[in-house]
C-alpha cells in the first residue's frame, strides 16, 4: 500500500515538474543594423529547458514574427523613419513559452531629404532646397555639407539653406542629412551647385563725344570670363570677348543720357549686372544742327532805299508772316538747303549753303514792281539770305536747330520799259531790308 502510494506521489511531482518545465529566455537581442524602414536583430539562443521550436519576436509589446528554431536574428521592415521601439524574443516550445528576453530599445534612423536642388544663387553664394521626408516625424535638424565637410545646420521646419562666402563662378557638391539626437539619416543624393561669376568692377566713360562713348571696366576675380554682355538702357547692345574690357557705342544722340551696365558671362553662365554708369554725350554747337523743316517766319522791315512796291509801298517797321519750307541735302548735320517761300505773295526758292555758322543764299526772282507812264512795269529783284541758328536740341534724336535769326536784303536795279520819249517807264534802283526770325 505504502509503494503504491509512493508511486503516486512521485507520478504527480514529475507531472508537475515537466508542466513548468520552459525553456530558458533567450539571449539578449541586439540591433546589429538600423536603417529608416529597417531594424535588424539578434540574439542568442535558449539554452536549457525544452528545447524550442519557435522563436517569437515581439515589438513594443506585440507580437511581430514568428520564427524557427535555428534563426537567431529578423530583420523588421514594417517601421517607420525616426521612431522608436522596445523589442523581446520569446522562446516556444510546443505550448510553453519562455520567459522574455532582456529588452532592446531601438530608434529608427530619420528619413533623407528628397529632391535637393538649387533655387538661386550670386557670385559667393548658393541656395540650396530640399522637400522633407514624406515619412515619420519632422526631424530636429538638417545637417550641410560642402564637398564633404559640414557647413551648416537648419531647424527641422526649414529645408532651405544659403551657403555663403564661396568663391565666384565655383562648383561644388552638396548633400544633406536629416538629424534627431544622435541619429542621423543616410545623406540626400548628392546635388552639383555652381555661382555666378562675380561682375566687372570699376566701370567707368573714358572717352565721349558727341555722338559716342567708351566705356571700360576691369576684370573680376574668378575664372577667365569668356565674355562681357554690354548693355545701354537695359538692353544688350553688344557681347565682346573675355579679354576685351571695353566697348564703344556709336551712333549715339548728341547730349543724351545713357545708363550702362555689364555683365560677365562665363560659359554661359552671367554675373549679376555690374554698378550702373551714366553717360550723358557731349553737346555739339548751335552751328551744327541740322536745318530742314517747315518753319513760321516773321519778318519786319529794317531800312528802304528808295520806293519799293510791294503791293503798296514797303515802309520801314512794316511786319509780315510767313511759312518757308527747308529742303536740306542731308539726313543729319549742316549742310546746303534750298529755301521755298513767300514774300509779300511772290514765291521765292534760295538755295543757302553754310559757312561758318550762317546759312546764305541768293537768287533773282519778281517781287516788287513800279507804275510808270506805260503801265506797271516788273522788276527782277535779287533776293539775298543771310541765317544763322541761335539754338540746337534734340528733335526725334537728331540734333536740329530749333530757333534762327537773320535777315533777307531785297534789291532792285533801275529798270526801264517802253518806247522812248514820255511813254518810256522807268524804275529807279532801290533795296530792302528786312529782319527774319523763326522758332519752333
Amino acid at each position: 500500500m505504502l509503494a503504491a502510494g509512493l508511486v503516486v506521489v512521485l507520478a504527480v511531482a514529475g507531472w508537475l515538474l515537466w508542466r513548468n518545465w520552459v525553456p530558458s529566455a533567450p539571449g539578449s537581442p541586439s540591433s546589429q543594423a538600423v536603417t529608416a524602414t529597417s531594424v535588424e536583430l539578434r540574439w542568442g539562443p535558449s539554452t536549457s529547458g525544452p528545447g524550442v521550436d519557435q522563436y517569437l519576436v515581439q515589438r513594443d509589446g506585440a507580437q511581430v514574427a514568428a520564427l524557427g528554431a535555428t534563426v537567431t536574428s529578423w530583420v523588421d521592415r514594417n517601421v517607420a523613419p525616426n521612431s522608436a521601439y522596445r523589442y523581446v524574443i520569446v522562446g516556444a516550445s510546443g505550448s510553453k513559452r519562455s520567459a522574455p528576453s532582456a529588452e532592446v530599445a531601438v530608434r529608427t534612423l530619420p528619413a533623407m531629404p528628397e529632391a535637393l536642388e538649387q533655387k538661386g544663387s550670386s557670385a559667393t553664394s548658393a541656395t540650396i532646397g530640399w522637400a522633407a521626408p514624406a515619412r515619420g516625424p519632422a526631424p530636429e535638424k538638417y545637417v550641410v555639407s560642402r564637398d564633404g565637410t559640414e557647413v551648416g545646420t537648419v531647424p527641422g521646419t526649414q529645408t532651405t539653406y544659403v551657403d555663403t562666402g564661396l568663391e565666384p563662378g565655383g562648383v561644388f557638391s552638396y548633400v544633406v542629412v536629416a538629424a534627431t539626437g544622435a541619429n542621423r539619416s543616410q545623406p540626400s543624393a548628392e546635388l552639383i551647385a555652381v555661382t555666378l561669376p562675380a561682375a566687372p568692377t570699376g566701370l567707368r566713360a573714358s572717352k565721349v563725344t558727341t555722338d559716342a562713348a567708351t566705356v571700360q571696366w576691369s576684370r573680376p576675380s574668378g575664372p577667365q570670363p569668356t565674355g562681357y554682355v554690354v548693355l545701354r538702357d537695359d538692353t544688350e547692345v553688344r557681347t565682346v570677348s573675355g579679354t576685351t574690357l571695353s566697348y564703344t557705342d556709336t551712333g549715339l544722340a548728341p547730349a543724351s543720357t545713357h545708363r550702362y551696365t555689364v555683365l560677365t558671362d562665363l560659359d554661359g553662365l552671367r554675373s549679376d549686372p555690374s554698378p550702373e554708369l551714366v553717360v550723358t554725350l557731349r553737346t555739339p554747337s548751335v552751328a551744327s544742327g541740322h536745318l530742314d523743316g517747315s518753319w513760321p517766319v516773321d519778318g519786319k522791315v529794317t531800312d528802304v532805299t528808295g520806293t519799293v512796291t510791294l503791293g503798296g509801298s514797303a515802309a520801314k517797321g512794316q511786319t509780315f508772316g510767313w511759312t518757308w519750307d527747308f529742303a536740306s541735302s542731308c539726313k543729319v548735320g549742316p549742310c546746303a538747303a534750298v529755301v521755298s517761300g513767300v514774300f509779300a505773295s511772290h514765291p521765292f526758292s534760295v538755295k543757302v549753303t553754310p559757312a561758318n555758322g550762317t546759312y546764305s543764299g541768293s537768287t533773282n526772282v519778281h517781287i516788287s514792281h513800279c507804275q510808270g507812264l506805260s503801265g506797271t512795269v516788273d522788276v527782277k529783284n535779287t533776293v539775298r539770305l543771310s541765317l544763322t541758328p541761335t539754338r540746337s536740341g534734340l528733335v526725334s534724336n537728331i540734333w536740329s536747330v530749333t530757333s534762327w535769326k537773320g535777315t533777307l536784303v531785297l534789291t532792285s536795279p533801275y529798270t526801264a520799259a517802253g518806247s522812248s520819249g514820255n511813254l518810256r517807264s522807268y524804275c529807279p534802283a532801290n533795296s530792302l531790308t528786312a529782319s527774319v526770325a523763326a522758332t519752333r
